[in-house]
């Protein structure tokens, strides 16, 4: 057995979430350092948890008083459960841009 193969490391932002044989493992999200995997058992996933950011883009809306406004917003967010965050959303940057 390759041991390079089954060594994973994880950053000190990422968090790695294994699944054995497609069941979550037991004692959350392993990180920041080594872990290893058993092949063709094991799956994993890494979840960076840095502060994202992007832009909604500007659109006009009337007030009630109507009065035509452009606003515009830039949204920031972060993963602060990576196994949660694995476990319940495909995607979550793709899921925050939809809002």
């Amino acid at each position: 057995m390759n041991i390079r193969k089954n060594r994973q490391v994880v950053q000190e932002y990422e968090r790695a979430v294994i699944f054995r044989l497609g069941r979550l493992m037991p004692g959350g999200a392993k990180g920041p350092g080594i872990f290893f995997i058993v092949p063709c058992i094991d799956t994993y996933r890494k979840v960076d948890l840095r502060v994202i950011s992007f832009e909604v883009p500007p659109q006009e809306i009337l007030s009630k008083d109507s009065v035509t406004v452009a606003v515009d917003a830039v949204v920031y967010f972060r993963i602060s459960n990576a196994t949660i965050s694995v476990t319940n959303v495909e995607d979550a940057a793709r899921l925050a841009s939809h809002f």
